[in-house]
């Protein structure tokens, strides 16, 4: 991989981590995400603990995303609490005729946006990782899979 791709799968993968770093560390407001999961039925006991694990969440695979650590895994961990939040936070169909519904409807498409962008994560192998990691290129593979063929036909 050379340096400009790179540097530029790194720097793709902090972008989309800030996000979810930022809600962890509670510096966007989660006051309303709370209120309307108590509307659609969260029982108020949970609602902390929800928004607590949430954010656990968030911290914990937006660092890993962004500093290497199983990125792929990071990816797919931070799409799986997006969706629902997604559709729980910013369902613009529910605001349909009032003020919000124009806010609700951006908001959404730039999660879904977020969604595109962590799939491209999981799906990218040969991610740039801080853990050291054995690396089987497809060649190799390759060469493996053709021995173990001429092997079994002696």
């Amino acid at each position: 991989m050379d340096r400009i791709s790179h540097g530029g799968i790194v720097a793709a993968r902090i972008l989309i981590a800030v996000v979810f770093v930022l809600n962890g560390l509670g510096i966007v407001d989660q006051t309303i995400p709370a209120k309307e999961l108590t509307e659609r039925g969260a029982p108020v006991s949970l609602v902390p603990v929800i928004m607590l694990a949430g954010r656990v969440l968030e911290l914990a695979a937006g660092f890993g995303l962004a500093l290497g650590v199983f990125p792929r895994l990071m990816a797919l961990a931070l799409l799986a609490f997006l969706i629902p939040a997604t559709f729980i936070s910013h369902s613009f169909w529910l605001a349909a005729g009032t003020p919000a519904f124009q806010g609700q409807l951006i908001n959404f498409s730039k999660n879904i946006a977020i969604w595109g962008g962590l799939l491209f994560i999981a799906g990218s192998v040969g991610q740039p990782c801080v853990l050291p990691r054995r690396t089987v290129t497809s060649e190799k593979a390759g060469e493996t899979e053709n021995r173990q063929i001429v092997e079994v036909r002696k």
